[in-house]
């Protein structure tokens, strides 16, 4: 009796099929208990991995932590309420202690801000303290509409070679920076202005400051608009306009361990 060809080809290739599908799965399995076998243990652990993934070069490593926060049973609330504001204190401690450049706290704060803005519109978010902390006394802002954040990082760090702490609030809503400041822990907010632009709109972010709170510290401007627009105290309602930190340390009677510098850089 001859046998349909088709069904030949079918009998022998249905084992191998099966045979190559059950590999598959076991590698699969194999895998994905490892991968969760080297998930970490500890809160502080899910912290430093999510810091990782903030400041790695994927635009998508930190989601996964979140998805594998969330697959352990870690409600949204949590992670914003609880492992958000512990991982900006986090990247600022490895920038305090120089374990992270200034380059890699940015991108992972700035990271931080994305995945808090997704977060406002479901109420997760609502009180967080979205500033990425590197110690206390000096706020320094870095406005939404500001489109140069380095020089103020780099002035960051040198408030931190005089011995100061510092606070870097990155494109925060004007309600959230009133917030902020309404904690009464800053004994300077320093703003940072690269253009003309900014000058102009940094009135209004100033005054609004002021004007929703019982008691503001002095208000510092710096960066390149200052070397280039004259009366930028003026313009901006600010108290002083300054050209290196060192200025503004003096200006605001700021206590310093730091006598000299290397180098004066510009806020």
């Amino acid at each position: 009796m001859e046998l349909d060809p088709r069904r030949q080809r079918s009998g022998r290739s249905a084992p191998k099929g099966h045979g190559i599908r059950f590999l598959v799965e076991s590698a699969l399995r194999s895998i994905a208990s490892e991968r969760v076998t080297n998930w970490p243990t500890t809160r502080a652990q899910w912290v430093e991995r999510l810091c990782e993934a903030l400041m790695s070069t994927s635009e998508t490593s930190y989601q996964s932590v979140i998805a594998e926060l969330i697959s352990i049973g870690v409600s949204s609330k949590d992670i914003y309420q609880i492992f958000v504001p512990e991982a900006a204190r986090h990247l600022g401690k490895l920038w305090l202690h120089d374990e992270a450049s200034f380059v890699d706290v940015s991108i992972g704060a700035a990271r931080l801000q994305t995945l808090l803005r997704e977060a406002e519109g479901k109420g997760h978010a609502k009180g967080v303290d979205t500033s990425i902390p590197l110690g206390q006394s000096v706020l320094i802002v870095i406005p939404d509409f500001e489109q140069h954040s380095l020089g103020a990082f780099v002035a960051a760090d040198q408030f931190r070679r005089h011995g100061l702490w510092v606070h870097m609030a990155i494109a925060l809503k004007p309600d959230e920076l009133v917030n902020l400041v309404a904690t009464g822990r800053f004994s300077m907010i320093g703003v940072t202005a690269a253009s003309r632009k900014t000058v102009e709109k940094l009135g209004g972010l100033v005054e609004y400051i002021r004007s929703r709170t019982e008691t503001c510290p002095p208000v510092v401007v710096g960066g390149r608009a200052v070397n280039e627009i004259a009366d930028v105290a003026r313009r901006t309602g600010a108290d002083f306009a300054v050209k290196s930190v060192r200025e503004a340390v003096e200006r605001c009677g700021l206590a310093t361990v730091a006598e000299t510098l290397s180098s004066d850089i510009a806020l």
